[in-house]
């Protein structure tokens, strides 16, 4: 089987596992089902981890660094108030998902 394939399943795999850790995290944290989620934060992420993970197999890992940088800019004056503790637990999340892609791709061209 190509490397490609597994490549895919891993990536549609490790979201649809995010989109369920995701849900969790916003139960835990606001108490409620799903609060705060939208197909917009949803699409947001998946767009957010797929730049990681195609950074990461160039060999770009000062971005980061970039993406830390964007993120907090983006919150600087946002209105919707979200707990930094859902914010940065969330954030470290996504990354952490992206890295994973990332060592299991590296490992799937071994």
């Amino acid at each position: 089987m190509s490397h490609w394939v597994y490549i895919i399943l891993v990536l549609v795999g490790g979201e649809a596992l995010s989109v369920l850790l995701f849900w969790l995290l916003s139960k835990i944290f606001t108490g409620k089902d799903g609060a705060g989620i939208s197909k917009r934060s949803v699409f947001k992420g998946m767009v957010e981890r797929l730049f990681l993970f195609f950074a990461l197999t160039h060999d770009l890992p000062h971005v980061l660094t970039l993406l830390g940088a964007l993120k907090i800019a983006t919150r600087i004056k946002d209105e919707n108030k979200i707990s930094n503790d859902y914010f940065l637990v969330g954030n470290l999340l996504s990354i952490s998902l992206a890295i994973a892609y990332f060592i299991i791709w590296r490992e799937v061209l071994k």
